[in-house]
């Protein structure tokens, strides 16, 4: 059962896609999830907005112009460290994901994903914990399986007898 926070967070988005923006904040403003204080196009655009009285949590994209998300993350968590960001991208990769991680983001979801796994995430952040994707794991599994080397491949096939 989804525990609900107390206070509707207020919300930065960081994405270079407009129309992705402007979608999300509806889902955000219909499902009353939080109030989107902010919006910005890309890291640079973000990082100027941190003289503002800070967002309670930020839903931030990795690949956009001017500056990444990886560096965004990093530069406002150097400025704001009890800020909450939720990485919010296209890129499942295990790579992106540990990096995110590393440098303190609270939780990991897909662009994919449905309004339910966004609602969890923002509650689970907002309640104190990480949210991290469930498609997160089976894309790392599905990586790993795909890079296996022909030869282990053919060993693990069980030998048929040839009588």
């Amino acid at each position: 059962m989804k525990t609900p926070f107390i206070k509707k967070p207020s919300i930065i988005l960081v994405d270079d896609h407009l129309i992705f923006r402007q979608g999300l904040k509806s889902l955000i403003t219909v499902e009353n999830l939080g109030n989107v204080v902010g919006e910005a196009s890309d890291g640079k655009e973000f990082i100027e907005m941190l003289t503002l009285p800070a967002p309670d949590l930020v839903l931030m994209d990795i690949d956009m112009p001017q500056m990444n998300g990886m560096e965004a993350t990093q530069r406002a968590l150097e400025i704001l460290p009890e800020m909450k960001i939720i990485v919010f991208t296209m890129f499942g990769d295990e790579e992106y994901y540990n990096k995110m991680k590393d440098l303190g983001v609270k939780g990991f979801i897909l662009k994919s994903s449905g309004i339910n796994e966004v609602e969890q995430a923002i509650i689970d952040v907002m309640n104190g914990k990480n949210y991290f994707s469930n498609t997160l794991p089976k894309n790392t599994a599905n990586k790993l399986l795909q890079k296996k080397p022909q030869s282990q491949k053919e060993e693990s096939k069980v030998p048929i007898p040839w009588w």
